[in-house]
C-alpha cells in the first residue's frame, strides 16, 4: 500500500497507482534512497493479488447501469471506443460476460453479508419451514488462506481479505513502516477487506449456485451457528435487517475489469434477440 522509507531533505518520492475491480486504489509509494526497489516490490504483490497498474487497465468504451431499469444495461457508449467499434448499443442489456451469468445468486449476496472479523456479532432472519427464525451468533476465529508475500530488509507485510478470498497486501519499509500499514488497513477497510490475522468464521456453508434461495448447506458440529440455532436447509432472507439485494451492473463491470489486450465475450439481449460480442479492451483515449 503506502511504503514509507527512511526519508531525508532532497531524496525523491515515488509513486505508482494500482486498481482493483472493486476500485480500491493501491498507491505504492517510497520516498528515500530505496524508493525505487521497494515500490517496484509493493507493485509486484499488489498485481499477484489482483490489482493492475493505473496506466495498464483496459477500456471498454461503455458505461453500464446499475439502478432500476437501466441495472445491466448499457447507459452509454463511446462512440471512438472498442464497445462502439464491435457494435454494442445503448440500451444492449448484458447478461453473462464468458458464458457466466453477471446476476449474483441469492447464495453469492449471503456469502458477502455474513462476512466479517471474528468476535462480531451477526444478527440473521432465516426462513424455516412457513416462519421466519431471528438469529444472533458470534464470528469465530478461521485462519486465512496464504496471501502475497515479500522478503527485503526492513520490509514488512501484513494482509487483508476480503469475503471471495482476495487479498490487499499492506505493506511498509523502514522506521515507518507501523504508520504506513495503519494508514493502509484504514484505507481498504471501506472496500470490505479486514486484516486477515482478525477473519471470522460463522460455522456454517451456504449454496452459492442456488438461483432462487440462500440456503444454509451445513452447519459445522459444535459451532457458534449450531448453538445458536442455525439448520442445515434454512433460507438467508435477510442479514443484519437488510434483505439480500445486488447489482447485476455492478457485477458486470467488475467482470469486465482487465489490462489492455485482454478478450471477453459478452452475451447481451437487444429487444428480442440474444447475441455474444467480442470486446478486447484497449487504453484508455487521453484527453
Amino acid at each position: 500500500m503506502v511504503l514509507a522509507c527512511t526519508a531525508a531533505p532532497g531524496f525523491a518520492q515515488i509513486e505508482t497507482e494500482l486498481l482493483n475491480p472493486e476500485g480500491a486504489t493501491a498507491p505504492c509509494t517510497g520516498i528515500g534512497p530505496i524508493a525505487a526497489p521497494v515500490v517496484k516490490k509493493c507493485i509486484t504483490l499488489f498485481e499477484q493479488a489482483g490489482f493492475i497498474v493505473n496506466n495498464q487497465l483496459g477500456y471498454s468504451g461503455f458505461t453500464i447501469g446499475t439502478k432500476g431499469a437501466t441495472d445491466g444495461a448499457i447507459t452509454a457508449v463511446d462512440p471512438q471506443s472498442p464497445a462502439a467499434a464491435a457494435g454494442f448499443k445503448v440500451g444492449d442489456s448484458i447478461t453473462a460476460i464468458n458464458g457466466k451469468p453477471v446476476e449474483p445468486t441469492p447464495g453469492m449476496i449471503a456469502a458477502k453479508g455474513v462476512f466479517g472479523q471474528r468476535g462480531d456479532t451477526l444478527h440473521l432472519t432465516l426462513k424455516r419451514g412457513g416462519s421466519q427464525v431471528d438469529v444472533s451468533l458470534v464470528r469465530a476465529a478461521q485462519n486465512a488462506p496464504a496471501g502475497p508475500t515479500t522478503s527485503g530488509f526492513m520490509i514488512s507485510v501484513k494482509d487483508m481479505i476480503d469475503w471471495q478470498n482476495q487479498f490487499a497486501p499492506c505493506i511498509g519499509a523502514g522506521p515507518a513502516a507501523p504508520a504506513a500499514i495503519a494508514f493502509c488497513y484504514g484505507h481498504f477497510k471501506p472496500y470490505g477487506f479486514i486484516k486477515a490475522a482478525d477473519l471470522g468464521s460463522t460455522g456454517f456453508q451456504i449454496d452459492l449456485e442456488n438461483k432462487s434461495k440462500a440456503l444454509v448447506t451445513t452447519v459445522d458440529a459444535g459451532s457458534l451457528a449450531s448453538k445458536a440455532g442455525v439448520q442445515s436447509g434454512d433460507e438467508i432472507v435477510a442479514i443484519e435487517g437488510q434483505p439480500l439485494t445486488a447489482s447485476k451492473g455492478e457485477e458486470a463491470s467488475e467482470m469486465l475489469f482487465g489490462k489492455i489486450g485482454d478478450q471477453f465475450k459478452i452475451t447481451v439481449h437487444r429487444g428480442q434477440s440474444v447475441s455474444t460480442i467480442e470486446l478486447t479492451l484497449a487504453a484508455k483515449p487521453k484527453k
